[in-house]
C-alpha cells in the first residue's frame, strides 16, 4: 500500500512481526548523565526495540564523546548518528525516522528515563489498527522536591504529564514528545515534524508534536491517538526549570509557538484544547484560593497559574501580531 493510498479505513493493522525502533534525540552535553540513563533503560525493556537511534543534533563533540561511549560495547547496537536536517529538535526527529525502518517509530527525550515495561506498554495499542499514534505518562523527576509553589496543572511546561490527561488508555488531541509513538506509515503521509515550529536547543518553543498530532487528525478523521497511562518514564527536571521565570518564559514562548500553529493548522484544532484547560485553570485557582486559609502556600500556587495563563496568552497575542 502507498502512503497516497491511505485513508481513515486503510491503515492495516499491525503484523505480528511488527519492528519497532526508538529514536533519541540530543543536542547538550549538559545532558550527559541523563541520556546515559536513557540508554541504559532502553537496554533493560521487557519488550525490546528492534533498532535504537541516538541523533545529535549539531552538536560534533557530544557526537564524538556518544560515539567513543558506544564502542566500548555499552550499548549494543544502538547507532549513533548526526542530524542532517535543520538545527532543532523536528529535523533531528526527521532525521531518526529517515535512517530507521521501523513499523513504528518511537520517540523518548534525552533526558527521560523509560520504565522496563514502558515500551510493551507504548506498543500495545496498535494492536487495534485505528490506533495511528500513542503517547505515555511523563512523571516528573525532581532535582529534589517538587517546588512548593509549582502547580501540577502547569507540569506541561517541564515536559510532563498534566492531571487531566486519562488515566486508562483513551483518545486524545497530541501526545508530549518525551514519549510519542507513531505508525510509520502515517507519519509519512503527513510529512514528518514541521521544522518551522519545536525547540532549538533550549529556546522554549513547542507545539511540533501537538502539529503532526492534529495534521494526522485531519488527515485520517477514523483514526485515533490515545494516551497509555501504563507506559511511564522518569522525566529529570533540572534546577533550572524549577524557577518561576522559566515557567512564565516557557508560558510565553508556547503562546507564541500556538500562534504559528492556528495558522498552520486552523484556530479551532489549534486552540480547542487550551481553552478548554483555561477552564480547568481557572477551578484550579478557585480551589487553591478556597484552601489557601489551611494551607496558605497554595496561593502560591494559584498566583503561578493565573501567571502562566496570562504569559501564554500574551505570548499568542505576540505570535499573532508578528504575522503582519
Amino acid at each position: 500500500m502507498t502512503v497516497e493510498a491511505l485513508d481513515r479505513t486503510s491503515v492495516d493493522p499491525l503484523p505480528t512481526s511488527v519492528r519497532v525502533d526508538v529514536i533519541v534525540c540530543a543536542y547538550t552535553l549538559d545532558r550527559r548523565a541523563e541520556l546515559v540513563q536513557c540508554l541504559d533503560g532502553l537496554h533493560e525493556q521487557q519488550r525490546m526495540p528492534d533498532d535504537v537511534v541516538c541523533v545529535v543534533d549539531h552538536n560534533p563533540d557530544l557526537l564524538a564523546e556518544l560515539g567513543s561511549m558506544a564502542a566500548t560495547g555499552r550499548w549494543p547496537g544502538v547507532r549513533i548518528i548526526a542530524s542532517d536536517q535543520t538545527q532543532g529538535l523536528s529535523g533531528a526527529r526527521n532525521t531518526g525516522v529517515d535512517r530507521t525502518a521501523g513499523d513504528i517509530v518511537v520517540f523518548v527525550d534525552d533526558d527521560a528515563v523509560p520504565e522496563p515495561d514502558w515500551l510493551g506498554e507504548l506498543i500495545a495499542p496498535f494492536e487495534s489498527p485505528a490506533v495511528l499514534a500513542a503517547g505515555g505518562h511523563i512523571e516528573p523527576e525532581w532535582p529534589e522536591a517538587r517546588p512548593w509553589w509549582f502547580p501540577p496543572h502547569l507540569d506541561w511546561t517541564v515536559g510532563c504529564s498534566i492531571p487531566t490527561l486519562p488515566t486508562e488508555v483513551a483518545p486524545i488531541r497530541n501526545m508530549y514528545g518525551a514519549s510519542a509513538a507513531f505508525r510509520r506509515d502515517v507519519l509519512d503521509a503527513v510529512g514528518g515534524f514541521p521544522t518551522e515550529l519545536g525547540r532549538v536547543g533550549a529556546n522554549g518553543a513547542g507545539c511540533e508534536e501537538t502539529e503532526v498530532c492534529i495534521r494526522i487528525g485531519q488527515r485520517f478523521p477514523g483514526g485515533a491517538i490515545v494516551h497509555v497511562p501504563r507506559s511511564r518514564v522518569r522525566h529529570h527536571v533540572s534546577a533550572d526549570r524549577t524557577r518561576v521565570r522559566y515557567v512564565l518564559r516557557r508560558c510565553l514562548a508556547e503562546g507564541r509557538s500556538k500562534a504559528l500553529l492556528s495558522r498552520r493548522v486552523g484556530g479551532t484544532d489549534a486552540t480547542g484544547d487550551e481553552r478548554r484547560y483555561a477552564v480547568t485553570i481557572a477551578s484550579a485557582v478557585a480551589r487553591d484560593l478556597a484552601g489557601s486559609v489551611r494551607r496558605p502556600a497554595r496561593l502560591g500556587c494559584a498566583a503561578v497559574l493565573v501567571a502562566g495563563l496570562a504569559a501564554a496568552a500574551l505570548g499568542f497575542v505576540i505570535g499573532s501580531v508578528a504575522r503582519t
